[in-house]
């Protein structure tokens, strides 16, 4: 019976240890990481808490940002959108080509 409740606990504290990183994972995704496996290296899992609400404690998000900015996206408002300057020239709205109209205009004024 005893070796089933230390079983148990094992299974617990791994299911924990795993359900902590994946919880920081995606709070590192959500503040812009581009690559979370090499800050969980750089961060110490033992000394973060992971609450029964799911929320941590311990991880200094803007001393990590200060220390590795490379690892993290810019997260600016001002960011522009760029796009390819593909302009699509299929406008279902107007049916008619140019050409067309030209055509048409052409004819009604006899």
């Amino acid at each position: 019976m005893m070796e089933w409740n230390h079983e148990k606990e094992e299974l617990e504290k791994m299911y924990h240890e795993k359900l902590k990183k994946y919880v920081i994972e995606c709070f590192l995704k959500q503040q812009g990481a581009r690559n979370t496996k090499a800050l969980l290296a750089l961060i110490d899992l033992e000394s973060i808490i992971l609450n029964d609400d799911n929320t941590l404690e311990g991880l200094d998000i803007k001393q990590l940002k200060k220390e590795v900015p490379y690892l993290f996206e810019e997260q600016s408002e001002n960011k522009k959108i760029e796009g390819t300057g593909y302009q699509s020239t299929n406008k279902k709205a107007d049916k008619k080509s140019d050409i067309a109209k030209q055509f048409e205009q052409a004819l009604m004024r006899r």
